[in-house]
């Protein structure tokens, strides 16, 4: 080469450059790589590199690289121009106060004459390029830690750059986006993982924050929002970046059930329910609670025993806890007295506290209202009576014994008091099992005998239960009383009578009986006079069918007695009614107890007086397949209905038949057949059979008082049977005789009616 030859190509008066690389670490350090080369750098000995904002075109810095020129010779290869072997750069800037508001660099070379970088220069402009302003974030843990709200995630974003403040926001989204509280970070948490993500987001490395939140008005039964917030401002508003995270909590169903309560030991109250919330979520402790609604206060808490509960889930599908909704909780009342009249809640509450009765933290309650101590009841098991006095098995409870410890028996004739016992209560298992919510109720059984003089019961026996405050009886007190007994009860078992000879037999209980050691027979007339009196010599006999009917009576296993006897003249043909007697008077007459029979027709069979309700005749009804040739005659002017056994009188029953008009019956005569049609009911009476033109005119019951009015009579129409006709063509008749045609009598009997 001649040494005037031209190093470069002089007439080249192109500018040209490439960036070649840009990047942006997590502390906000701009990196620029690349080469500018033009022949109309001569002269122009120092070397700049500028960045702009890309929008607004403003300087952000510059930096002299005139000494830091790297070799290109690639750039050489191709472009001969002045200097182009040492026209690359490789620079640096730190552009972490402009990160939040750039939203694009544009970086400017320039070779100057002017040490600072202004003067005669040559530049190159590049285009711009684009920095991330994304916005990014998550909330990696929501969870409850020790009463407190544990959050841990992450949040990078450029626009944070110049935000040197970090604050942590709840908000309530269900109260109109209310703030709850907002906690100032001090520490940020490092997250290589973000930044692997995120290279050029500024502080990605260091984006992450783990923190506790103090659970003040906290209730996760609203949305609750976690916001993330860098802000210039101390106080954490002011020009701030936010990230609102996914909201947590929200609207949930709040169902509950309390299966069971047991109080039956009378110390300890132990309940069973289940109740399904979501929000356990977050509120994972459960506590029970009884509470006092009365003098609005708690009595005692719990800790509750979880237990699955699979049927609640099958009905609560969207209740995803609910499989571990069931609960079990026993209080221990030794110390903790309840007081009878007060009204009780059990409460089951969720919390996210783990002392006292939850409600230092977040919680959630459900309030069951049992009917708790309003339980009373009793039932006597033997009442019976011995020459001692009245031995008495059974058991009580009453939910008021909690505040009134003493029971007794108290023994009352016709209402007053015969004598009292106080009672040892006993264990009685099966009564807990039926009365599990009742006070004390395992020990709620008595088998005692109370002592005194069966001869004072004279009239109605009743036994009371009583639990009291007071040690003799008395006092503050709640009685249960039994019903009332009978002390003189009997039955006429039997009363048959023939031409000749009455046979008497059947029971008298009465708690006089030691005392009136003599029984008679005596028969009343009419009007109540005396006819004729028997001493019974067939007595106490055994009877333990009435000793299990009224035990309560004394000497009713041996209170039975028969008579047989030729009828005197002074009753035959007489309605009268028998008395047995018991007395002390051997003669039949002194103290005595007495019981009464009905009225009863010596060798007359119809029953007297007329009673529309029982069957006509004293005598059972006929067996109609056993008679040769029944049919039945109606006498219209007797009022009787004759059921016939060919010339012979089987049965008779009182009637009432069509009123006469004109001298005719309403009733037609002649002979007719009883028709297939009958029933229990019709608009007028019970129990019909049709006997002409299939259900106009029958045979039935005596009339109602008003249509359709079931079994309620007419007393006096009712009156008229037997006695008058009076209906309007058909045949009435008492109840039982109406029925038993209705049921007994076939259809095509054939039926006569004579006037």
């Amino acid at each position: 080469m001649l040494n005037n030859a031209p190093l470069y190509n002089f007439e080249d008066h192109g500018n040209y450059a490439w960036l070649d690389e840009h990047s942006l670490n997590n502390d906000g350090q701009l990196n620029l790589k690349g080469w500018h080369a033009t022949n109309d750098a001569l002269n122009k000995k120092y070397h700049y590199s500028i960045i702009l904002d890309g929008k607004t075109h403003r300087e952000i810095a510059r930096q002299n690289i005139t000494n830091s020129s790297i070799e290109r010779k690639d750039v050489k290869a191709v472009y001969d121009i002045y200097n182009a072997e040492k026209s690359g750069f490789d620079v640096t800037f730190n552009i972490a106060n402009s990160l939040a508001n750039a939203t694009s660099i544009q970086l400017v070379d320039r070779y100057t004459d002017d040490p600072a970088g202004n003067g005669d220069a040559t530049d190159y402009w590049f285009a711009p390029f684009t920095i991330e302003h994304g916005n990014y974030g998550s909330l990696d843990n929501v969870s409850i830690e020790k009463n407190q709200l544990h959050l841990a995630g992450w949040h990078a974003s450029n626009s944070t750059a110049n935000k040197k403040y970090h604050y942590i926001i709840i908000v309530d989204n269900t109260n109109n986006n209310r703030e709850l509280i907002r906690i100032r970070l001090s520490n940020n948490v490092s997250r290589p993982d973000v930044a692997k993500v995120l290279p050029s987001v500024y502080h990605a490395d260091q984006s992450g924050f783990d923190t506790y939140v103090k659970l003040t008005n906290f209730n996760f039964n609203h949305q609750l929002q976690v916001i993330d917030r860098y802000t210039d401002d101390p106080s954490g508003n002011g020009n701030a970046a936010d990230y609102w995270y996914s909201s947590f909590g929200g609207q949930t169903t709040n169902q509950g059930w309390l299966d069971n309560i047991n109080f039956s030991d009378g110390q300890h109250l132990t309940v069973s329910g289940w109740h399904a919330n979501d929000v356990t979520n977050y509120e994972q402790e459960h506590f029970v609670i009884l509470f006092d609604s009365t003098s609005n206060q708690q009595v005692a808490v719990v800790q509750a025993k979880a237990v699955r509960r699979p049927d609640v889930a099958k009905v609560y599908p969207r209740v995803k806890t609910a499989i571990n909704s069931g609960f079990q909780a026993t209080f221990d009342l030794t110390k903790s007295k309840l007081i009878a009249g007060h009204s009780y809640a059990i409460v089951s509450r969720y919390s996210t506290a783990t002392d006292g009765n939850g409600d230092q933290g977040a919680y959630t309650d459900y309030w069951f209202r049992p009917n708790l101590l309003t339980t009373k009841a009793h039932y006597f098991d033997k009442v019976q009576m011995t020459k001692d006095g009245l031995q008495v098995v059974g058991w009580a409870v009453d939910d008021s014994s909690i505040n009134r410890a003493n029971a007794y028996l108290i023994i009352l004739n016709n209402g007053k008091e015969i004598t009292r016992q106080r009672l040892l209560l006993t264990s009685r298992p099966d009564v807990a099992r039926v009365y599990p919510s009742a006070y004390n109720s395992l020990n709620s059984g008595f088998d005692t005998l109370v002592k005194f003089d069966p001869q004072l019961v004279t009239g109605q026996l009743q036994v009371l239960v009583r639990f009291t405050n007071d040690p003799a009886g008395n006092g503050n007190y709640s009685d249960q009383i039994s019903t009332s007994y009978n002390s003189n009860v009997g039955n006429f078992d039997q009363i048959d009578i023939t031409n000749t000879t009455l046979t008497v037999s059947g029971w008298h209980a009465t708690d006089q009986s030691n005392k009136q050691p003599y029984q008679y027979l005596i028969a009343l007339g009419e009007n109540g006079q005396e006819l004729y009196r028997w001493q019974i010599k067939d007595r106490n006999l055994k009877r333990l069918d009435v000793l299990n009917a009224v035990p309560y009576i004394l000497n009713s296993s041996n209170s039975g007695y028969q008579l047989s006897v030729s009828i005197p003249n002074e009753i035959q043909h007489h309605t009268v009614r028998f008395i047995h007697r018991y007395t002390d008077d051997p003669n039949g007459n002194g103290n005595y107890s007495d019981i009464y029979s009905n009225s009863v027709m010596v060798n007359n069979l119809m029953r007297t007086p007329i009673d529309f309700r029982q069957s006509s005749e004293y005598a059972p009804y006929p067996n109609i397949n056993q008679l040769k040739n029944f049919w039945i005659n109606v006498k219209i002017g007797q009022n009787r209905v004759y059921m016939m056994d060919g010339n012979n009188v089987a049965y008779t029953m009182y009637c009432t038949a069509g009123r006469y008009v004109n001298g005719v019956s309403l009733t037609p005569t002649g002979t007719y057949y009883v028709q297939p049609e009958r029933g229990n009911i019709f608009e007028w009476a019970n129990h019909w059979t049709s006997w002409k033109d299939h259900g106009v005119y029958l045979f039935h019951s005596v009339v109602f008082d008003q249509p359709w009015h079931d079994h309620q009579y007419d007393l006096n129409q009712a009156k008229l049977l037997g006695v008058s006709t009076g209906s309007h063509g058909c045949i009435r008749l008492s109840v039982p005789d109406a029925y038993w045609i209705q049921h007994n009598v076939p259809a095509g009997t054939k039926v006569v009616i004579e006037n």
